[in-house]
């Protein structure tokens, strides 16, 4: 323990004396590892990764699921950038190793490979190779927790890694795979593993594809996914990444989009770009991440190229309300503002100083007559109610409540305010094999045959109340105008439901049963004569 001053200052009043006191070093709990990359899901953490080989200049990232019959075995990321050298690797595979970024460099904090493979892995292996340069590699798993120590590959084995990737030519580049994934399906039905890793791959194309819109429209780095099956040593033809650009459609006319200057606390300034939409807008670019268009509203923040903020606040500017569903702000970080914007590890949730929202609140135009922030979000609303005017109304429907998704219902409130009457509920509820719905205007609310939903979805286990858009949509057009007579219903109601009931469980099993099946029903349904 090595003695040395420490100069305190104290509040007025108190003494110190410095020969009390000592310095010692405190290492980190090796534990605290277990805690890093808790933000993170499968897309955030594959985008943190990409991060690392547009660094690397690479021109080509792959990412692979691996398979061996209906088993999901691991994930890869692989690209061909510059590479790593030994001591490269070492530092990759060091918690908080900060090297010297350059000015372009998406990397950050130096943990990023680590804290993004080991949220969604049980283990992790890192092989590269810069060209004509020997192979490196090295494992990572849970038990670095315990005393920070990695596996280490014999070059030889790494090279020969490398050199058996299929459908990738790897001169120089890295290969990271994910093995032991914690959000991984385990089944024995293909149809199944079909339907889960369809699923992951969209979700996976949509993100990277908004996250680097940027890299990706200018052409300098091209991002695919693919599957590969070890058994017949053969991937799957590669599906394109394509750039979603979350300011295309934008309204180009007028003042917008417009630029405001916002004048720093050391004296620098930054200039944001406003921009204004067009009311019912559908567009894969607005509607982002399957949720309606207004609900990313608000500042989408950007450094070096890369999206790291997707709307949803106005740094507390505003609160995000459906008025301002149709604004959204770009905000590019760089030498001058971004040690005023912090971020986490994971690069996901920015957080803006005070010194930066304050000085937002006092951006305005450039020019003579300088207009501030505020004329913005007052364009905005003003755009939200003339959306409001041009509405048709002359048809006006009972509001959905349960049952109906965001975007669905957004859609809706878009085109047509809604009758002043009491909202309905559609819910899946165990109901006779002979009826397909069931409507009750006391309970408001439009029951839907839980079994017959399974077999038409081909569904398993349980639904939950975003299940089945479609049918819900359909009966609820069928049936919203019932809701709307307040007196008892007559016979004549319950007629019509009844042969609607009738007719659609016909269709239905044209549809989905078996002929043999749909006499043993009528059978039964003519009381077994």
């Amino acid at each position: 323990m090595a003695k040395q001053g420490l100069k305190t200052e104290m509040p007025a009043g108190y003494d110190l004396d410095e020969r009390q006191w000592f310095t010692e070093t405190v290492l980190p709990d090796p534990s605290t590892i277990e805690a890093m990359g808790t933000h993170h899901n499968l897309t955030t953490a594959l985008a943190d990764l990409v991060d690392n080989s547009i660094d690397a200049t690479a021109s080509h990232i792959r990412i692979r699921f691996v398979q061996r019959g209906t088993t999901i075995l691991g994930i890869q990321i692989i690209d061909n950038g510059r590479g790593l050298t030994a001591d490269g690797i070492k530092q990759a595979m060091t918690f908080g190793a900060r090297r010297e970024y350059g000015s372009d460099d998406l990397g950050h904090f130096g943990l990023g490979l680590k804290a993004a493979s080991l949220s969604q892995a049980s283990s992790f292996e890192i092989y590269s190779r810069q060209k004509w340069g020997p192979a490196v590699g090295r494992r990572m798993d849970q038990t670095v927790s315990q005393n920070f120590s990695v596996g280490v590959m014999e070059p030889g084995a790494a090279n020969e890694r490398l050199d058996g990737i299929v459908g990738f030519d790897l001169t120089s580049g890295t290969l990271v795979e994910w093995r032991g994934l914690k959000d991984v399906i385990h089944t024995s039905d293909q149809g199944e593993l079909t339907e889960w890793r369809s699923a992951k791959l969209r979700s996976i194309r949509e993100h990277l594809g908004i996250t680097f819109h940027r890299h990706l429209r200018l052409g300098a780095v091209e991002i695919d996914i693919d599957t590969f099956d070890v058994e017949r040593n053969m991937a799957i033809p590669p599906l394109q990444v394509d750039p979603i650009d979350p300011f295309e459609g934008s309204m180009q006319q007028g003042d917008y989009p417009r630029s405001f200057v916002v004048d720093l606390p050391d004296g620098a300034s930054c200039t944001i770009e406003a921009h204004l939409f067009p009311p019912r807008l559908t567009s894969p670019a607005f509607d982002l991440y399957g949720e309606p268009g207004e609900a990313r509203q608000g500042i989408y923040l950007y450094r070096r190229g890369r999206l790291l903020s997707c709307g949803q606040n106005w740094a507390g500017l505003r609160l995000p309300k459906k008025e301002l569903g149709l604004g959204r702000i770009k905000i590019d970080l760089d030498a001058s503002n971004e040690h005023y914007i912090a971020l986490n590890p994971e690069k996901v949730t920015p957080i803006y100083s005070a010194d930066f929202a304050n000085a937002m609140v006092q951006a305005h135009t450039a020019g003579p007559s300088p207009v501030l922030l505020d004329s913005y979000f007052s364009d905005v609303q003003r755009a939200h109610r003339d959306s409001k005017k041009a509405k048709r109304q002359g048809i006006r429907l009972v509001e959905p409540s349960v049952g109906l998704n965001p975007t669905v219902l957004s859609r809706l409130t878009d085109l047509q305010d809604f009758a002043d009457f009491d909202p309905i509920d559609l819910r899946f509820v165990t109901l006779p094999p002979t009826e397909l719905f069931r409507a009750n205007r006391t309970a408001r609310r439009i029951d839907v045959n839980v079994e017959l939903v399974r077999k038409i979805y081909g569904s398993e286990g349980r639904l939950s109340n975003r299940d089945a858009q479609l049918l819900k949509t359909f009966l609820y057009f069928l049936l919203e105008s019932d809701f709307k007579v307040e007196q008892r219903w007559n016979a004549g109601r319950e007629d019509r439901h009844r042969l609607l009931n009738d007719v659609l469980m016909a269709a239905f099993a044209e549809d989905f049963i078996e002929p043999h099946q749909q006499e043993n029903q009528a059978h039964e349904k003519n009381g077994g004569d």
